[in-house]
């Protein structure tokens, strides 16, 4: 097996919303050309000061032959 993982990451402004972000549409266009089995997925948010929020989520997969 070789395992892979794909990272996203975002970071929203001041007054920007994180429903419906752009990190959203990243993702499911990703997964929609994603060509494996997705193994696990993983998430994590922090606030930043005077940024906004940090949204970090890890997909690893597995390439299907």
């Amino acid at each position: 097996m070789q395992e892979r993982v794909k990272v996203f990451n975002f970071i929203s402004g001041h007054g920007e919303t994180v429903i419906e972000s752009r990190l959203e549409d990243q993702v499911n266009q990703w997964l929609a050309e994603l060509r494996g089995n997705v193994l696990r997925i993983s998430q994590s948010e922090s606030a930043r000061a005077g940024g906004g929020h940090h949204i970090t989520i890890c997909v690893w997969y597995e390439l299907r032959s």
